[in-house]
């Protein structure tokens, strides 16, 4: 029995599909197929049942599914700690944004990895947050920023602030808004963003409270997009209020007086990860760059 048997059977059990299993495991349908029957003959037990939904464990394959996730996460924490022996921490690791640098303090953070591990490799991916769980998921990316809550299982996230929320309004539809009535917001023009964005998921249920679906011009997946497209006066939109405050300033859009929750920004990664020296070392300026308290520091899902 080799370890990749034991990681293809617990990625099955989590996908229970084997295409999804494969692109987890970056590797064929055909190899994944093959790694189970050779795990099953080894065994002399059937762990799955092939159903029309996909791959269901058996009762035998429930009973040893703990026992393979430990022994991955024994293996794993052998390596880790091997990692962590050495003199300097070596490798790289690809983090995913979603959001601009400045507010996500890159600067800071590349210059305190820099200076504590010189022979990490840092790549900075963009992206948005819908993207960058599902490139976790399949470790196109080692970790990431991501907004809005995290019920991902197979993630494990920290906290790094609130966000407090604002209705951005375009100067040119500012005399169009008597007082922050839903139904009359909801027939003005919007900038939208992704149904996976934390934007959208803020902005749908304020309408649908109401029974109202706000007029959509157009999609903007990124934050400079939406606030040129705001500050052009397509439409309203749901941003940070601190960018909103910022362009009131130079008179080119407006806070709408109204509150909204806040937004969670988090840095995730796999939790079969959580030992890994590289994930622990950036979590650990992330920590001191954001002065994060104890709690926050915890994960939170």
């Amino acid at each position: 029995m080799e370890l990749y048997h034991l990681r293809t059977f617990v990625t099955v059990a989590e996908e229970q599909h084997l295409t999804r299993a494969a692109e987890r495991l970056f590797t064929s349908q055909p190899a994944i197929s093959a790694h189970i029957k050779a795990l099953e003959e080894e065994l002399g037990l059937n762990l799955f049942d092939r159903t029309p939904k996909g791959m269901q464990l058996t009762a035998a394959g429930e009973l040893l599914l703990d026992h393979a996730q430990r022994a991955l996460t024994a293996a794993g924490d052998f390596l880790h700690l091997a990692k962590g022996m050495q003199r300097e921490l070596l490798g790289s690791i690809r983090i995913g944004l979603n959001t601009d640098a400045e507010f996500l303090r890159l600067v800071e953070l590349q210059a305190g990895l820099s200076a504590h591990y010189p022979r990490l490799g840092i790549e900075f991916m963009s992206g948005r947050t819908g993207a960058n769980i599902p490139a976790l998921r399949i470790g196109r990316l080692d970790a990431a920023f991501i907004s809005g809550d995290c019920d991902e299982p197979l993630l494990e996230s920290h906290i790094l602030r609130e966000e407090e929320m604002a209705v951005a309004v375009p100067h040119a539809l500012r005399d169009q808004i008597a007082s922050p009535d839903i139904a009359a917001l909801a027939r003005l023009p919007w900038v939208y963003t992704s149904p996976d964005c934390a934007y959208y998921q803020l902005m749908q249920p304020l309408f649908e409270a109401h029974g109202c679906k706000p007029v959509k011009t157009m999609l903007a997946d990124q934050e400079d997009a939406m606030k040129a497209m705001v500050a052009a006066g397509v439409g309203l939109g749901i941003m940070r209020k601190s960018e909103v405050e910022q362009a009131e300033r130079s008179g080119t859009m407006h806070v709408l007086p109204m509150d909204l929750p806040t937004i969670s920004l988090r840095f995730a990664y796999l939790r079969t990860r959580a030992n890994d020296p590289v994930i622990r070392a950036v979590v650990s300026e992330l920590s001191a760059i954001w002065a994060l308290e104890p709690e926050q520091q915890r994960k939170a899902v």
